[in-house]
This record gives structure tokens, sequence and C-alpha cells, in this order.
């Protein structure tokens, strides 16, 4: 039996609606739930003496079980002739007081002023199929009916999908009357029961009818967590809060079923107390079943950007390493305060158990899982705004309960780290952490510079090892300064290299120096200019540099590049880069892609220009360094032994330098590989 339209303009057809009738025959039918579910709403907004005008009825039961349960003063109008029909003969015995009438809700006859409610269960979605005008048009002459007829005080119950288009028209109408406006996500029988079928959540939009005043606030409220309702300070957040809800009831459906290897699902959890998400989850699962079914994992705070919980292959590693079916990987946003992981664990305990997967049994005890007992600390240092990059933060991370890093984040990428210095006590003999100060917050503390926090930091240094000699006078250029920790250690590193540091946005050349210690002389400077034209310049006034790192993110992220931007790697500029070097001169590039093909094809760009090339690939990282020279494989301070002997010396110079580096520059130049 066909029951649904060839075309989806076809709902506001009243043929569409008088055929679909004649086939459903005595069959309610129920477009968005029934009774159970729009009970706590109804009984809410409705009394027992309110005239209800039931918009669009249809042959749903709704209104019947409204009757019977004590709400008896109920209009049903609909367009459809045999509906209206079927209706009053279905309900002339048991429900005398009960009215159907067939009538256009877009030209209705009531008197102003006669229905303390309206109520639409599904009339306007199934009118305003699009944005096109006539679609609109009618919907507004239908608002022009319900308002007019509502008296003072009433309400237009709306019960929808609030789909995009339905919202957007909806809250355009009624916000420009300045009506205060409640929603209410209706709880279905999806969210308690897995379903195969993938379906949309439904609301409640409760809309109350007052006397205009241009100088009183819209009132915009949205009760998200059963009956707590939330006021917004504009109709414009609204929008995205539905989307949330939206987006997790269909991720709930998802998660009824095993995840393909290769998708892992994201989402936010929020507190009644503020609207910026307390929690970020990650569902991993495993390729295969396995008999330990479900359990949380918890990372501590200052931990979510690395490898093993910021990457899909990372936390494939995680989920396996822990030996459950599914794994939820919870990360604690910035922002919130978190008291212990039992604390973490009773706010969770029942909000993860609709993320289990289905075999799992449903009284099961979920384990928490984590790094120890210790979830880490935050402390916010500065933030500000940059014209170029956006909102940044600079906080304080303390992890494993004595270690303090810096880090500079960018509230655009939130999840990533632009740059990071370990902090050390004041006094550099101690080999403690400073005591906290009575705020809690660490106490004066200072950046370690002998410190590299990424191994691709690590691997750009190890870059210096081909040049011929580091005990001779030596001018590099640094494109990209970010928080400063590469430059200040090469400055303190190698007393015989001057370094240019170019960067673009002149806000993070302040950070840098105010709260990284970034610290300028003749030997190191910064130039807020553009990359690609600063070293354009320098080639034209024919100057050589012994070494030019490009360190650059890119901002567009549509060509599947992380870094360096686009045009660091076309063709021209990298001839131009060729041409600054000096005749031992090495470029030395940080390329980061997921892309496979983009990633070859820039190789293959880089080793047709150059005359030789090599590439070092990390693992835990989607970052590759890329050297390049001018000089040939066969000249002997390229051979493999004579670099494996500078990268040694490299290492032994680092540490004699700075007992508090990490750096192991010859291990991780075991793995070069030349390009042939």
């Amino acid at each position: 039996m066909d029951l649904l339209p060839t075309s989806h303009t076809e709902f506001s057809n009243p043929d569409y609606w008088d055929n679909f009738f004649k086939k459903r025959g005595k069959i309610p039918f129920e477009w968005y739930g029934e009774y159970p579910q729009l009970q706590f709403v109804l009984h809410k907004y409705i009394s027992p003496s309110n005239i209800v005008l039931v918009v669009g009825c249809g042959n749903s039961a709704l209104s019947e079980t409204m009757y019977d349960n004590g709400l008896q003063k109920l209009v049903n109008i609909d367009i459809s002739d045999t509906v209206i029909r079927q209706m009053s003969e279905r309900n002339k015995q048991k429900r005398p007081n009960m009215v159907f009438e067939k009538v256009d809700v877009t030209q209705m006859g009531y008197p102003d002023g006669h229905f303390h409610v309206a109520l639409d269960k599904g009339t306007l979605d199934a009118l305003l199929v699009s944005e096109e005008m006539e679609f609109v048009s009618k919907v507004h002459l239908m608002f022009a009916q319900i308002v007019r007829c509502l008296k003072f005080g009433g309400r237009y119950i709306l019960v929808s999908l609030l789909q995009d288009h339905v919202q957007r028209v909806l809250l355009e109408y009624f916000t420009n009357l300045g009506w205060p406006i409640r929603i209410h996500k209706i709880q279905s029988q999806e969210d308690s029961v897995k379903h195969s079928a993938l379906s949309m959540p439904v609301f409640a939009v409760v809309i109350t009818k007052l006397k205009s005043s241009p100088n009183i606030h819209q009132i915009v409220e949205v009760c998200r967590f059963e009956d707590q309702i939330d006021r917004l300070e504009d109709i414009k957040y609204l929008s995205a809060i539905i989307k949330d809800m939206q987006y997790y009831h269909i991720v709930r459906q998802q998660l009824s079923k095993h995840l393909p290897g290769d998708q892992q699902v994201s989402l936010e959890l929020h507190s009644r107390e503020s609207l910026t998400p307390r929690y970020n989850l990650t569902v991993v699962d495993a390729p295969t079943q396995m008999s330990n079914k479900f359990a949380i994992f918890i990372v501590p705070q200052g931990r979510e950007t690395e490898w093993l919980f910021s990457t899909d292959k990372g936390r494939l590693h995680l989920q396996e390493s822990a030996g459950f079916q599914r794994l939820v990987v919870v990360t604690l946003n910035r922002g919130h305060e978190y008291e212990n992981i039992d604390a973490i664990k009773a706010e969770l305990s029942n909000k993860v158990m609709e993320l289990a997967p289905l075999d799992c049994p449903p009284k099961a005890q979920i384990p928490f899982l984590s790094i120890g007992e210790d979830l880490g600390k935050r402390y916010p240092v500065a933030q500000g705004h940059s014209d170029i990059s956006g909102e940044y933060l600079v906080e304080d991370v303390e992890i494993n309960g004595k270690q303090v890093f810096r880090r500079l984040v960018f509230m655009a990428n939130k999840n990533v780290v632009q740059s990071e210095a370990r902090m050390l006590s004041a006094n550099m003999k101690k080999k403690r952490r400073h005591k906290a100060q009575d705020d809690g917050q660490p106490g004066d503390m200072k950046v370690d510079k002998g410190y590299l926090s990424s191994d691709y930091l690590i691997a750009m240094v190890g870059g210096l090892g081909f040049l011929q000699s580091l005990d001779q006078p030596l001018i590099g250029v640094l494109i990209g300064l970010g928080g400063g920790a590469f430059p200040s250690f090469v400055h303190q590193v190698y007393p015989e290299i001057s370094l240019d540091c170019v960067e673009l946005d002149p806000t993070v050349a302040d950070v840098a120096q105010t709260w990284f210690e970034l610290t300028l002389d003749a030997r190191l400077r910064v130039h807020i200019a553009d990359g690609s034209q600063f070293l354009r310049e320098l080639s034209t006034q024919g100057e050589k540099r012994d070494v030019i790192f490009v360190d650059v993110d890119s901002k567009d992220h549509s060509v599947g590049l992380s870094c360096p931007p686009l045009a660091f790697v076309e063709v021209d500029f990298l001839q131009t880069i060729s041409s600054l070097l000096s005749d031992t001169g090495v470029f030395v590039l940080n390329l980061a892609s997921r892309d496979e093909s983009i990633k070859t094809d820039i190789l293959n760009r880089i080793q047709s220009i150059f005359t030789s090339c090599a590439c070092l690939h990390l693992e835990e990282d989607i970052n590759t360094i890329v050297y390049a020279t001018n000089r040939t494989l066969d000249d002997p301070s390229l051979d493999l032994e004579n670099l494996n002997s500078a990268f040694h010396k490299m290492d032994s110079k680092v540490k004699s330098t700075w007992r508090t580096s990490n750096v192991e520059i010859a291990d991780m130049m075991s793995a070069l590989n030349f390009l042939e």
C-alpha cells in the first residue's frame, strides 16, 4: 500500500490528503509520536478549562486520548473532508463534546481571541515543504490566523521535526512579533529502544501570545534536560542547540550498530550550567567482536592533543590495548572544573550507557579507565584576539602532578596546540616544580629553552646535520614563528647561527616574546612580513642563506594540506628557495597532509628542483620533514656514515649544553630516507 507522496510538495495538496486517508481507512496515523510521548508537554501547558484548536488533526488518536485524560474542549480542524467525516463518526458516541470541522487553517472563521491554545502536530511541517515563496506565503497566512484567534496569554504549541527551513521561517515570524519561545525535545520511543530505521528527533515549540512592546527583550528558552529550562541570551543561539540535539539523536541510532573500522563518531555533552560543551566523546569500535564489550577512557587534562588521543590511528591503538569491543574516549574541555575521576564517573555513568553497543547488558558495570588517578590541571595565563588568527589562549597545563607546560592555542582550532614550552622553577638549580601559589596556580616559573615539545621540531633541528660544519658563522631563515620554542632552542644551543624569523601575524610575535620568553638580539631577529615575499626579496637581492626552515600552518583546509600553505610548495617558489641556498645550504620543510597523493606530488616537485632530497616520516603524526640541498649524493658530507656522525655530535652538543633536553636526533635520523 503506497502511502507516501511521490513528491514532497504533495503534502500541501488537499487531494493528496483525501486520498491518503481513504487508503488509510480507520487506522490512526501518528506523524510524531503518540500521547505517552507528548503528555508531559500537553498537560504542562494545557488545562482542562482551555479551549483548544487542534490544527490539521488528521486521523490521529491524539485528540481522543487527550479527551479521555481530561482535556475535552477540543476543536479539531482539517482540510480533508474525508478525514473529518471519519473522525466525527468514530467519536460521536464516546466523545460527544469533541468537535470536528472541515476548515482551511489559512482562512478560519473563528472569532478573534477565541482559543486558549492552538495545537499543531506536524501540520506546519506538511505545509512548509520548502522555502519557495508559495509555501512560505501559505504558512504566513496560517500563522496570521493562529495569531488572530489566540487569546492574549494563549499558546501556540507546535510539534515538529524543526528542519532547518522550518526553523528559519517559524523563528523569524514570531521573533518579529517578540513572542516568548520555548522548545522541548520530546522523549520518543527511539530514545530508549534501538531501532533499525533512522529517524529525526521531535520537538515541541511553545510560543506565547503577548502584547508587542519594542522595549521588552524576547524570551528564548530551551529544555535540554527533562524539565530543566535554560534561558538563552538571544534567538541566534537556538538553532545551534537544536542542531546539537538532532545530531545526538542520530548518532545514538548509528551507535546501535557496529561502526566500520574507518569510522569514529564524535559528539559533545553539555552541562546545565554552561552553553559550552563539558565533555567531548569519541566512540571507537574494534574491527571484530570481543568478550569485553564496553569501557570509558578519561583523558587527563592537557593530554588530549597527544597522538594516542587526538588521532583516529591513536585511538584505535588505545582501543586495541584496552581490549574492549567499544571504547568511548572522553576529553575534558577548558572552562570547566573537574573534582576527581569519581565525580566524572558519577556525571557520565547514565549518559554513556546510551552509547553502549547493542549486545552490552543494560545493567552492566561499565569500567572507567585512565592514566593513573591524576586528571591534570589547567591554568589560564592570557587570552586575546589576533586579526589574522582570531581568538587565542595561553594556558599552563600541569600533567602527572609535576610537569607544567605552557601552550598557545587558537580557539578556531582549539584541539591543536600551536606552540608548547616546558616550564621550570625560576631557580634553575632546583629539580622540582616550584610550590604552587596561594591561588593554586604554579608559582614563579620560566621557560625551559632546552626542550622541544614535538618530534617534528627535533627532526627539523636534525636538518642542521646536513651542513658541513656548525662551528663557523651561519645565517638562517625561519618562516613561521609560533611561540618561538624552535628559534629559542637553536639560538641557545648553536651560537654560530644567526636566525631571521618571519611571522605574518604581529600578535603571535608579541605572544612569543611576552609569554614564551623569546629574547631577541643581533643573532635572533623577528620580521613581521609575508614569508614567501620575504624570501623572494632576498633572492632578488642576490642574498644567500645556509639554512631555510619553513614551518607554517595552512588556514585553507580545503586542499588537504595542513602545513605549509600551497603557495610555499609551488614550483616557482621552490625554485626561489633553491636559488637562495648557499653552496652547502639546506632547506628544511615541515610537510603535513593526510592525503598521500598530495604528499607524493609535493615530494616529487621538491625532488625535481633540488639536487639531493631526503625525508623523515614521523609514525605517530602526519608530519613528514623534508631535507633538500643542491649538493650531490656523492658529496662526502652527504655520505650516510658521515651524516650519522654529524647527528651524534649534535646530540652530544645538545645534551652537554642543555641537560633538560629530550632531543635524540641521532636515533631519529636513522630512519632517514633519501629520495632517488
